[in-house]
């Protein structure tokens, strides 16, 4: 049960500070950027892995085709969290993504697993406290200079982030289903078979992808309200920081995995859903980000949930 604990705090860690610099990166450089290179240092990340280790490598056709699903599926899954960060509060997002902890969680129901009290009231919460921190906020008109249309522009944009960031939730659930059925005797394998499908899946889209002259809203780069400085990360450093990215999400999702073949799927996925903690934590401090009343309630209101169904 340690083990379990420390793995999926780990993960925790990881995977909260991920999101942070990928929300950093995605308010200053294309999306598609952020994406893609995450996920092709991710995917080199895990051959390396996989080549060290002294273990023969699994084959089988099971293994091969949940990994792979997963790893397709993350692919829609951290773009939208992405797009939700740009247009978003970080300190919003990343409570509302930790809903993916309710899949496994129905997933275990569906296997036969009985929920207590404790998962009832947190699935609860989790519900609650999405809607409050997506819940639209509007300001007077002498509280907005730039007139209505700004105003409705804003409030629209926060709709979207929160439609955007529930989409994630599903499919890093599914995602979290995917990895523990896949291998729960070798979570590393899992992994790295996972994170080589996402990448593989990264380049082909790289490679279908056809840039416009004039970019899409989705392609741009476009500073938001959590965003204390518009201005552009360094040429030298474009392909670093989602560098970092993939290495931190490859590692949560290792710790993960091993976490949930060494106890409970549910108990894995909820703990290791505690990261929105970790990324609000770097919001506040670093970017020194400042909620409305509602959205800091349903802040916090999430994170009550996923510690009642920790228990």
């Amino acid at each position: 049960m340690v083990q379990t604990l420390a793995l999926a705090g780990l993960a925790a860690v990881a995977w909260g500070s991920s999101d942070f610099v990928a929300g950093i990166c995605a308010r200053r450089i294309p999306i598609r950027t952020v994406l893609i290179g995450s996920k092709v240092a991710g995917m080199l990340f895990a051959v390396v892995f996989l080549a060290l280790r002294p273990w023969p490598l699994p084959t089988g056709s099971r293994l091969i085709l949940m990994t792979a699903a997963a790893g397709a599926i993350g692919i829609p899954a951290m773009g939208l969290l992405y797009r939700a960060m740009r247009d978003g509060s970080l300190t919003v997002v990343a409570p509302v993504a930790a809903g993916a902890a309710l899949v496994p969680v129905g997933w275990g129901i569906f296997q036969g697993s009985i929920p207590g009290l404790a998962t009832v009231v947190g699935a609860v919460a989790a519900l609650a406290g999405i809607t409050l921190a997506s819940w639209p906020v509007t300001t007077s008109r002498s509280a907005d200079p730039a007139g209505e249309g700004s105003l409705l522009v804003r409030v629209k944009s926060r709709r979207v982030s929160a439609l955007c960031a529930t989409g994630a939730a599903l499919g890093f659930g599914t995602y979290f289903v995917l990895l523990h059925e896949a291998a729960p005797d070798d979570p590393y394998a899992a992994t790295g078979y996972a994170r080589i499908a996402g990448g593989l899946a990264a380049l082909l889209l790289l490679a279908l992808w056809r840039p416009s002259r004039a970019a899409s809203p989705g392609d741009r780069a476009a500073p938001s309200s959590g965003d204390v400085s518009g201005r552009r990360v360094a040429p030298g450093l474009v392909w670093v920081l989602p560098v970092v990215v993939g290495v931190l999400d490859t590692v949560a999702d290792g710790a993960f995995a091993f976490s949930a073949a060494a106890g409970t799927i549910g108990t894995a996925a909820i703990l290791a859903s505690m990261y929105p903690a970790v990324t609000v934590l770097l919001n506040t401090t670093v970017l020194r980000e400042r909620l409305p009343h509602i959205h800091l309630v349903g802040v916090l209101t999430a994170l009550l949930a996923v510690a009642c169904l920790a228990q």
